[in-house]
């Protein structure tokens, strides 16, 4: 190579140096703002996503409760026997427990149906949220949020009994409800679990209160 070309081959490279040095220290400056972008942003759309699930997880919870009294036509005495003696006081309660048992299978598997079918749409924050402005709550484009997986869909039975007057109790009988869900959102899987304590039937016991009953508030079923 003659002289003259390999002298301006040196001052080319030469001329490159600061170019890619400063390319290099810009992209490094944009990492860093990403990152510190998604360090400060990052757990307010984990709040913002997990209280937007938690309402409609509840809410999925609750409907799925109501659709299965309904379509199964439950009553108060297809959960609990009252035993009563000839003058028709109230001895003894007793679980319908294959009933009970049936009926909380069917809810836990409409309830892990619903959650696993939530719309994404609904799920999704929008970023005008993320700002922490009152004025920007819900406005702009919505961050993608969906349901990776459902985990595990419990429930129990609980009872409880309260005075509802003179010689007269109010007996209930609730599920109480414990789902959780993994959301997918950008960077990472977040888990959101909710409890819910839905009332599945109730009745006024008239009479007095024999502890037969009474040492079942714990629950039955």
């Amino acid at each position: 190579m003659p002289v003259k070309l390999k002298r301006l081959h040196a001052v080319l490279r030469q001329g490159r140096r600061p170019i890619v040095l400063a390319a290099l220290v810009v992209l490094a400056l944009i990492v860093l703002m990403i990152r510190g972008l998604n360090a400060r942003l990052r757990p307010v759309l984990e709040a913002a996503a997990s209280s937007r699930a938690a309402g409609l997880m509840t809410q999925a919870i609750d409907a799925a409760v109501d659709d299965c009294l309904q379509e199964n036509g439950m009553s108060y005495s297809d959960f609990v026997t009252l035993e009563r003696d000839a003058a028709g006081r109230v001895t003894s309660i007793t679980s319908n427990t294959t009933a009970n048992s049936r009926f909380k299978r069917l809810v836990t598997e409409s309830i892990a149906q619903r959650l696993s079918a939530l719309d994404r749409g609904e799920l999704g924050v929008p970023l005008g949220t993320l700002t922490g402005e009152p004025l920007l709550l819900g406005a702009g484009p919505a961050i993608r949020t969906r349901v990776d997986s459902v985990g595990d869909v419990a429930a129990d039975y609980a009872n409880s009994f309260t005075s509802a007057g003179v010689n007269q109790t109010l007996h209930r009988v609730s599920l109480e409800i414990t789902a959780t869900i993994h959301l997918f959102l950008p960077g990472g899987v977040l888990p959101v679990s909710v409890s819910s304590s839905v009332c599945v039937a109730e009745t006024v016991i008239v009479g007095e209160t024999p502890d037969t009953y009474l040492n079942l508030e714990k629950g039955i079923g």
